[in-house]
Order: C-alpha cells, then structure tokens, then sequence
C-alpha cells in the first residue's frame, strides 16, 4: 500500500469504529509509518490482515480481513453507504487475586508432579462501563513500545482489539522465515544476572522452537540469548532465522509452532486443554496470533499480547506469564501487573 499521513489514517481508524466496520490497522516494530485496511463487503483480497485464535473452536474461527479500501478511499465512501456490522459484547470477567493464586498452586503442584514442564497462566482484568479512549491508547502504545507491534482492529467473530505485542510469532518474505523464543519476565533496567526460573522458562520456549525447525526439515540460525526490552518489562530472547526451501515448510512450521510454549506451555497440545479446564475465562484470540498478508503471500504474524478487547461499554484485558515447578504465586500474579500496566496506565 502507498504510504498515506498517519493523521489520514487516524481518522480513517475513527470512522471505521464508529461505524463498526470491518477494519485494521498497524504499526510494524521500529518503523513509524501506519497501515490501514477497510472491509465492506463479503469479498476476499489477497491483501489484508489475519486474526487465528489461541484455541479454535466454532465460537472463535480465524478471521481474515480484507484490504478492500485505504484510508484515504474509505473516507471518501458515503455514509449512506457504509454497512454496519454487529459488535460483539466484550463477556468475560475480572479474574480476582484470590482465584488468580489458587490456580497457580494448582499449576505449580502438578508442574512439581512432573505433569507439564511449563503451563502459561492467564488472567482477565475487565472494567464495566468503562468507554475506552482508542485514540488516546493506541497513540500510546505507539509512543511508549516503538519495538512493539501495535495494532486495533475490528472483525465480526473477534471484535475490537488493541494492543503492543512485543513477541513475533512468525514472519515470511521470499525464502526466509523468522520467529523469537521470547519469554522470561522482569522489570526494564533491573541490574544483574537473570533468575534460574526465567533461564529455565525461556529455554523450554527456545528448544521447542528449534525442535520444529527440524521437524519441517528447515536449516535455521538461532542468535545467542539476550535481554529485550519491552516497555516496563524485559525477556529473554533468542532470534531464528530459517531458509525455506518449499512452499510447504512455511505451511507447516506456521501450523506447528501454535501454540509455542511461550503463550501455552509445555508439552503443548496437553496443556491447552488443561488451561481450558483451569482458567474460569474464555482466552478467545488472547494468545492467538494476528497480522498483515501482502499480495506474495508474505506475512508478518504476531502473538496477540499485552491486548485487550473492548466494545461500547467496557473492556477486558489479558495477561498471563509462564510458570515452572520452582515459580512463587505471589511473585507471578506481580509479574501479570506489571504486564498489565503496558494498557493499564492508558485507560
């Protein structure tokens, strides 16, 4: 797409909500330039922005929006014209601490017993008649993460999302391919070595990763460990890089790698159902992946993290960190605050 004002686009975004339109719009991480797409009838586009749940299911399929108008387009369209869709009740609850540290004794005693290795606990902060200021959150979010993928986007089956994910899930131009084992969390600029449970925690993600590359039969290059910073908090983080030597390994390393341990936990496929069963909410697109697709079929995929989803009237926000045998509930449940004060401190 040509490059349009970020003011454009802006008011492109505004119209779009207000109207309930189907729509997207991105900032890609280190870059300042925003990109805008608007759906208005049933009609598919190679370009435009994919939305996969953290668990699919009947009531949350992958969505896809197509890039059918710019912004500059889209404002142009008379009102009269604009379709408008339904907006869907944003339903869960707050998950209070009380129930938050249950859960995670639980976690922590069948981690103990040598169930799962790792499981990655989440929980909702939802607020009720609460009329969020997109504007003024997404202008942050842009502001305060520049090395984030901030996004807002609007689709029938997902809703309202926004949010700054600091984690890439999987990225594809030509023949390369690139995705991180990010995980492991404390606050920005703290002094010293990491913790053993952080090291541990983010190993468990990064040899998974390596174990899929060589699942699919593709030769990658994993960077050393090092420290990312991602707004108040820091990760561990390692970086891959893999040369696709068939269309079919782009496929099925996309497909293998959700959910990585990262957003789950580990052994993977166990311990989605065991989440489903234990946390009393519903993580819908929370923990899924979303992003832009060009006409090549090039893609940039992110984890939907550090997100919320919002409608008229309130919002919920997810947060979650991994834990291992040797986590503290206590220290975990501070861990989701500090994640959540990335969206908190902007409502």
């Amino acid at each position: 797409m040509a490059n349009i004002p970020n003011d454009v686009i802006l008011q492109a975004v505004e119209r779009a909500i207000n109207h309930r339109i189907h729509f997207f719009c991105y900032r890609l991480p280190g870059q300042t330039q925003l990109h805008f797409g608007a759906q208005i009838i049933e009609q598919h586009t190679p370009i435009g922005f994919y939305i996969h749940p953290f668990s699919e299911d009947k009531n949350t399929p992958p969505c896809y929006i197509s890039a059918q108008f710019d912004a500059i387009k889209f404002l142009k369209i008379p009102l009269s014209s604009l379709p408008r869709t339904n907006c869907r009740l944003v339903m869960a609850e707050t998950t209070d601490k009380f129930t938050y540290l249950q859960q995670a004794q639980k976690c922590i005693a069948d981690l103990q017993s040598g169930l799962f290795s790792k499981v990655v606990l989440s929980r909702t902060i939802c607020n009720e008649y609460a009329i969020i200021s997109w504007r003024k959150v997404f202008q942050n979010l842009l502001d305060k993460n520049p090395n984030a993928f901030v996004f807002v986007f609007h689709a029938e089956d997902a809703g309202f999302w926004i949010g700054a994910s600091p984690e890439k899930y999987l990225t594809y131009r030509m023949n390369s391919v690139s995705t991180m084992a990010l995980a492991g969390t404390r606050l920005a600029g703290t002094v010293g070595d990491w913790g053993e449970k952080e090291r541990e925690e983010q190993k468990i993600v990064a040899d998974y990763i390596s174990d899929t590359f060589e699942k699919v039969g593709m030769a990658y290059v994993k960077s050393e460990t090092y420290t990312r910073n991602a707004g108040l908090v820091e990760h561990l983080c390692n970086d891959f890089e893999g040369k696709v030597s068939s269309p079919t390994q782009v496929d099925k390393l996309r497909n293998y790698l959700h959910p990585t341990p990262a957003i789950a936990g580990m052994p993977c496929k166990d311990v989605v159902k065991y989440i489903k069963s234990l946390e009393k909410h519903n993580r819908r697109y929370y923990g899924g992946f979303v992003g832009p697709v060009d006409a090549w079929g090039n893609f940039d995929f992110y984890v939907n993290l550090r997100s919320l989803e919002f409608d008229s009237e309130r919002y919920c926000l997810y947060v979650g960190g991994g834990l291992t045998a040797d986590s503290d509930p206590e220290k975990e449940w501070q861990e989701t605050v500090h994640k959540a004060k990335t969206l908190q401190r902007f409502l």
